[in-house]
């Protein structure tokens, strides 16, 4: 029959997170008598590409960054100025080269100083996932991984730096044979407790600046282009820190185990490969937040055709009904 929770429920729905969420600790902090509660249940993600129902009891963290390398104030013949003047796609290259390694390894010094190592609790959870990578690597059709061997979801637990785009000069029917004046590069540096988008940031200008260029935060004129040949000027986005939650704290389990009692055992993921800002949610006092999704994993986030399942949802109706249901206080 119809049954009452055993606690008040309060849903928060927020707009910006992929803007980073620059109201949301603001908003939070303004209604603390509705928005600090025992604790949180975010429903953001994917299940897991098993099919099993995912828990994931930590996100990282995150910033951007986009990157601007300088040529020629303008297009200059290859033929004549090539391999004399300078060539911004193929120092964007060589830049991003420094940065990050063919097997995803950030080369940064000291960039993973502050990683936390995973916890006992940690690794066993990591060793009761299934492993699902023949058949990703089948539907994504790749020929092999990044990481030197490592599994996906142990790679989760470190900090990673993506090549969002490259943009320079023109390709195929619209190539000409001229080198282009300038290349950018649009990065994200996904975190890892303990680190921190300030300390990220710092890390990544001490390594741009020990290569020998000159940083400017905006684009350089006539005197600034012709006082260095090694210009890149650097935008930093939005960000905010890594989260995790304990995966024996009180909530963790309760959640889990009734995931199982209602026959859909969840695989236990000690930190989502993707960034949301689970850090406020838990302020001021470490509130436990833990992520329950309900999104198919194959719903082509963040691209083309993105999708829900309705299976996944009336899945996802029936999993927090029954949480809701069956919670203690």
């Amino acid at each position: 029959g119809r049954r009452n929770p055993a606690f008040h429920l309060r849903f928060v729905f927020e707009g910006e997170e992929e803007a980073g969420s620059p109201h949301l600790g603001a908003y939070l902090e303004r209604y603390p008598d509705a928005l600090r509660p025992d604790a949180w249940i975010l429903c953001d993600g994917p299940v897991h590409p098993s099919g099993r129902a995912e828990l994931a009891f930590g996100a990282r963290g995150i910033t951007t960054l986009e990157m601007t390398v300088y040529g020629p104030v303008k297009g200059l013949h290859d033929g004549h100025y090539g391999n004399w003047a300078p060539n911004p796609a193929v120092r964007l290259a060589s830049l991003v080269a420094s940065m990050r390694d063919d097997d995803g390894s950030i080369r940064i010094r000291g960039f993973g100083a502050d990683v936390r190592p995973p916890s006992a609790a940690d690794l066993a959870a990591l060793n009761e996932i299934p492993d699902v990578e023949p058949a990703l690597r089948g539907e994504f059709q790749i020929g092999g991984t990044e990481g030197g061997g490592v599994r996906l979801d142990a790679l989760l637990m470190r900090p990673a730096l993506n090549v969002r785009g490259i943009q320079s000069g023109r390709v195929g029917a619209r190539a000409t044979n001229s080198i282009p004046t300038e290349a950018r590069a649009s990065l994200d540096f996904r975190l890892v407790p303990d680190q921190t988008p300030e300390s990220a940031r710092a890390l990544v200008e001490r390594h741009i600046g020990g290569l020998g260029c000159t940083i400017v935060r905006s684009p350089p004129d006539s005197a600034a282009r012709m006082a260095s040949v090694e210009l890149v000027l650097l935008e930093w986005g939005a960000g905010y820190p890594p989260a995790r939650t304990a995966l024996d704290a009180p909530l963790s389990r309760e959640v889990a185990g009734l995931l199982s009692a209602m026959g859909r055992d969840p695989v236990r993921l000690p930190m989502l490969g993707g960034s949301i800002p689970m850090h406020l949610f838990q302020q001021p006092a470490g509130r436990p937040a833990i992520v329950l999704p309900i999104a198919n994993h194959d719903d082509n986030q963040h691209a083309p055709n993105e999708n829900l399942r309705l299976r996944n949802l009336w899945d996802g109706i029936e999993v927090f009904a029954t949480l809701f249901a069956e919670m203690k206080r």
